[in-house]
């Protein structure tokens, strides 16, 4: 089924005065899109982890109140593609941005060089939908005429339309954005039924939670050479609810890492991984995790399409 949440409002009012649309976040790796979406959203929908590149394709958060509803696009972050997989990911961005926003989120990280924006500011030039500059991590900003600086500086650069200073880690500053969002929004019936928390299915997330702990568990570039894949997904009224996923490495000399001596880093992850599916979805699973190897699959188009990142074309 669909992650279903229960908010207060269960039914829209007049559909005349009702607001709905699509508010895209974008920004470099690490900006802290995931961290904001999740605010934004009221829950932990999106994989966070110190490490860039996280996310790899575009995650829906669903918010609504009495008179809107915005459906919240954590798009990965942007950057210079170097495999197939990475491609996958800037096409993610730009079908977000140009195609489907109502409203752009601009995050720029303000502790990070400014300057590495250059090829995403090019594209949202681009964009004919409002953009809001937000401004984030302005706690660990000390000198606060560099938060003027970079204010003026992306105003040169881009039709900004307002700029919110923030810091999605702390909760500083979310709701006049949020507030900013839906003022932005056209008038519009919801695009998803009351309630809806996401598009996504619940074995998804459970992939992405899994990747996540492999994130904040493995060093340099095992994260970003593994894919998850869950192989098996059930559900019983009892304590029988089990998932099985595979890891995807991409070299045998990975794999042995992933175990770990004794298999004591699988084990760690399968219970981290665990925990984290069952507090996501509010009941007990038993988990478990097997390594396989597939050469190369961050440039195998064949693998990517099986994997998801490639839509196969429909044949008429």
């Amino acid at each position: 089924m669909l992650i279903i949440t229960v908010f207060k409002y269960n039914t829209y009012m007049d559909e005349k005065q009702f607001k709905s649309g699509f508010a895209v976040l974008t920004g470099l790796p690490n900006a802290g899109k995931s961290t904001l979406l999740n605010n934004l959203a009221g829950g932990l929908l999106s994989a966070v982890t110190h490490k860039p590149q996280t996310t790899r394709q575009n995650i829906l958060a669903i918010s609504e109140g009495e008179n809107y509803q915005i459906v919240f696009v954590d798009t990965p972050g942007f950057l210079k593609p170097q495999y197939k997989l990475q491609q996958t990911m800037a096409d993610c961005v730009d079908r977000a941005v140009q195609e489907e926003a109502d409203v752009v989120l601009f995050m720029v990280d303000a502790t990070a060089d400014y300057t590495q924006n250059a090829p995403l500011v090019a594209k949202l030039k681009k964009v004919f939908c409002p953009i809001l500059f937000v401004l984030n991590k302005i706690d660990l900003v000390k000198d606060k005429t560099v938060l003027a600086n970079l204010e003026k500086q992306v105003k040169k650069e881009l039709p900004i339309k307002q700029v919110f200073h923030i810091s999605a880690a702390k909760s500083t500053g979310i709701e006049p954005l949020k507030q900013a969002v839906v003022d932005e929004l056209p008038n519009s019936p919801a695009y998803f039924p009351a309630g809806q928390w996401t598009d996504r299915w619940e074995r998804f997330y459970a992939a992405e939670f899994i990747r996540e702990q492999i994130f904040q568990l493995y060093q340099q570039e095992i994260p970003y050479s593994t894919y998850v894949e869950v192989e098996k997904f059930t559900e019983d009224l009892g304590d029988k609810n089990f998932i099985r996923a595979n890891i995807h490495v991409e070299r045998e000399s990975q794999k042995p890492i992933i175990i770990g001596k004794g298999g004591s880093m699988i084990k760690k992850l399968r219970e981290r991984s665990q925990k984290r599916i069952e507090e996501f979805l509010g009941r007990k699973y038993r988990v478990e995790l097997n390594v396989v190897v597939s050469p190369n699959w961050r440039n195998d188009t064949d693998l990517l399409e099986q994997f998801g990142y490639i839509q196969k074309d429909v044949q008429m």
